[in-house]
């Protein structure tokens, strides 16, 4: 199963889940109207029965209680998602977490940061925030709707009593829930959970209510009373059945994200020893923030106290999932003190793992339509190894100086800046710059421009990756001047460059998650117009001419089965229409979304020549229709690309394997 049949399966999975919760909820609101009914009906001194309490209350009586109930759940369930809304963030700040993307304070929040840059660069996803929580015990979880707002939470004991190469095993299980569409069914499940338990909460309230009431052998505070009663145990009744279709659903997930894991980072070991540590810590995984249940099936290891009862338990048992990913374990746990997972050198610097060595024809500079296809069908959302060592490789290439400039919210201004300038407008844009930002921001730009121009064409969206938790710490009014100016830079020549308008696309899907919230047509031949401009976009990128462009477009055309039209000027290939057309696009169903990509293979390997800047662009237009691509390896090893391998080689080497 690939990336997109997983998507397809968690938009089924999502279904099935509101399916059962919504059987969940109209048994209790059958039950609860019931039991609402007898009450009323005890309260005005009348004899009830079910077959006669349409004839005792009225229909619209009953009718009345089970909408009011049905309303209730409803209100709830909303409430907690709305609360939830800004998706990863507000679960990890609710269970107390701290942004450390920016500003970590340790050697082990650096290396947290580090793992996780690599990661995502290696899976082609934009940076997550991460949070750390101030929790002895080894733990993680990621959260979102999708990956442009998720995060990746880590525990305290987890960041410093994990070797790397076991934080490594740790971080690829959560990017794994991210691929495959977990994330999004796990915040649902707190929603709906939430409206469940409100009902007892509502009899906790009436019980309250009741004590506080005046005067004795009083009817209404009888019925109050039980009413409050009977709401508790039906509420915590739909709560138990409710926890049981959480633990069925999470508890399926956790082997998936083990094996990925296994294949992300190319050893079991890491993650194996990840799971023995728990086993063997004192604290185990157990995570003591007062609202953890809440979130118990989001996270790495089971948060809570292990259930006596197998059917409640979010996780597999410890042994389970340690036998399935290490057969010749022996049953011993491994403990481990604190600060034992960090290993520097003498100037302070971490040491970097030997985990897997870069293939020796390290990163594609060009390909082949057979490799993208290849890569369409089998590397998006599923990384391995080999991708991963590239991202070490490519983070390698991007001198120090960049790097920092990507992690503060004040300078990564100015690098995007850099990044988006046209090498033939740099002087032009420039002086507008300095018009419109602050000068401070220009001053920087001007000293990180001569470096970001030597960089090479392959470092650039992963040197945009890295600014992106810092630019979402950027005040709403310095983000909305940030925007603008980006908007005057890819405007300044009058012309937009199908390269420049995807690096800005592929920042605003990142922060912003939607282009625009432009209002999208609903016309049955929206996708297909959507799909044409984007094509001819690609077209053009690439050919100057426009015979060669036209040729390449039908092509493209005739391999998503779209009759034959003609190809728009370059000219007309805008802005805002070329943001609509993906915002359409990325609306497909998933199953669909490959023949998109690969029609535009087809179109960009026309002229049998696919450069790395066609390459990059394809990466960046399948990432803003949430297709995650990895960074392309090359299929033949050509001395061409040895220089890549050759610096994450040299990386390696210098430094001995953590333990």
């Amino acid at each position: 199963m690939n990336f997109f049949e997983y998507q397809q399966q968690a938009r089924r999975n999502s279904l099935l889940l509101v399916g059962l919760f919504a059987t969940a909820v109209a048994g209790l609101i059958a039950i609860t109207t019931l039991f609402s009914a007898a009450i009323l009906s005890y309260s005005r001194g009348q004899e009830f029965s079910v077959a006669a309490m349409g004839q005792v209350l009225g229909w619209n009586t009953v009718a009345g209680i089970a909408l009011c109930i049905a309303a209730v759940i409803a209100l709830a369930s909303l409430y907690k998602l709305r609360q939830l809304a800004d998706g990863g963030r507000a679960v990890a700040e609710s269970l107390g977490g701290r942004k450390i993307n920016t500003a970590p304070r340790d050697a082990a929040e650096k290396r947290a940061v580090n793992v996780v840059e690599e990661m995502a660069i290696a899976s082609g996803t934009p940076v997550p925030d991460i949070y750390v929580l101030e929790d002895p015990a080894i733990n993680a979880f990621a959260a979102g709707y999708k990956p442009t707002d998720a995060v990746i939470g880590l525990t305290r004991g987890c960041i410093e009593r994990l070797n790397r190469e076991e934080l490594q095993g740790v971080v690829a299980h959560e990017f794994s829930h991210i691929f495959n569409g977990d994330m999004r069914l796990n915040i649902r499940i707190v929603g709906l959970l939430h409206g469940i338990l409100i009902i007892g909460l509502a009899g906790y309230w009436l019980l309250r209510g009741s004590s506080w009431s005046s005067g004795r052998n009083n009817r209404g505070r009888g019925a109050l009373l039980g009413i409050g009663a009977g709401l508790i145990a039906i509420g915590y009744t739909g709560t138990f059945f409710g926890n049981l279709i959480k633990s069925a659903v999470s508890r399926q997930r956790e082997y998936l994200a083990d094996a990925s894991a296994v294949q992300f980072t190319r050893t079991n070991q890491g993650i194996a020893g990840a799971l023995k540590k728990i086993g063997g810590h004192s604290a185990g995984s157990r995570i003591s923030a007062t609202n953890a249940s809440e979130f118990s099936h989001m996270y790495f290891a089971s948060g809570l106290k292990q259930s006596f009862v197998a059917l409640f338990s979010t996780h597999p048992p410890l042994p389970a999932r340690i036998r399935r990913l290490d057969p010749q374990w022996q049953g011993q746990m491994a403990t481990s003190e604190s600060g034992a997972g960090l290993a520097v050198d003498a100037t302070g610097h971490e040491q970097v793992s030997t985990m897997a060595a870069p293939p020796a024809g390290g990163l594609s500079r060009g390909s082949d339509s057979k490799t993208l296809i290849d890569a369409i069908d089998n590397s998006i959302g599923n990384p391995d190894g080999r991708q991963y060592a590239l991202s070490q490789a490519l983070l390698a290439r991007v001198p120090e100086s960049l790097q920092r400039a990507a992690r503060d919210p004040f300078s990564a201004r100015a690098l995007v800046y850099a990044l988006l300038m046209h090498p033939q407008q740099r002087t032009v844009q420039t002086t507008l710059l300095a018009e419109v930002a602050h000068p401070a921001v220009v001053r920087t730009l001007q000293q990180l421009l001569p470096q970001v121009t030597s960089i090479d064409t392959s470092c650039r969206l992963p040197l945009l990756d890295l600014c992106v938790p810092a630019l979402k710490d950027l005040a709403p009014q310095q983000y909305q001047v940030f925007k603008r100016n980006l908007i005057k830079l890819l405007r300044s020549d009058g012309r937009v460059d199908v390269w420049e308008w995807a690096l800005y696309r592929v920042l605003m899907h990142a922060l912003e998650g939607t282009p625009d919230r432009q209002r999208l047509s609903s016309h049955k031949r929206a996708k297909g117009d959507a799909s044409r401009y984007l094509l001819a976009a690609m077209a053009h990128a690439d050919n100057r001419e426009y015979l060669p462009a036209k040729r390449a477009y039908d092509a493209g055309l005739a391999q998503l089965g779209l009759a034959i039209t003609p190809l728009p000027a370059k000219s007309d290939i805008l802005l805002q229409r070329l943001d609509k057309a993906l915002a359409i696009a990325a609306t497909m169903p998933p199953l669909r979304k490959p023949a998109l990509l690969k029609a535009m293979v087809t179109t960009i390997s026309h002229d049998n020549r696919v450069a790395a800047e066609e390459v990059e662009l394809l990466r960046a237009v399948a990432d803003c229709l949430d297709c995650p691509m990895p960074p392309l390896l090359s299929p033949d090893g050509v001395s061409a690309q040895e220089p890549l391998a050759e610096d994450a080689r040299k990386s390696s080497e210098s430094a001995p394997q953590t333990s």
